[in-house]
């Protein structure tokens, strides 16, 4: 976990467009192989997208609801159990497995990009 990936150009950091969105909806995902939630997430003027999201170890449903997140909204749509996620949902994975969310404190719209 502590050692860097191959590096990459800038032009791969540009290709991800990362947005700014607010939680809308959370709740329990039990078909998933390893515990997650369903989000939905509004997203401004690209729209409400869903994610399967596995941050159940260090967050509860209700805490989530109107938490500012990051998210790649630009990757195909991944198929886990019987439902497609749509964006990825960031956080800084520790080594126990917990994910932190990368959220954004500063008062913004949904949607604006992440550079």
């Amino acid at each position: 976990m502590n050692s860097i990936k191959n590096e990459c150009s800038f032009d791969n950091f540009l290709a991800l467009d990362i947005r700014t969105g607010t939680i809308i909806e959370a709740e329990d995902f039990p078909k998933a192989k390893k515990p997650a939630y369903k989000l939905k997430i509004d997203f401004g003027s690209l729209g409400i997208k869903v994610s399967s999201a596995q941050i159940t170890k260090l967050y509860k449903k209700e805490d989530l609801i109107g938490k500012r997140i990051a998210a790649v909204v630009n990757f195909p749509k991944k198929q886990i159990a019987n439902f497609f996620s749509e964006c990825l949902v960031l956080g800084a994975v520790k080594e126990n497995g917990e994910v932190a969310l990368l959220t954004i404190n500063e008062d913004c719209d949904n949607g604006i990009p992440i550079g």
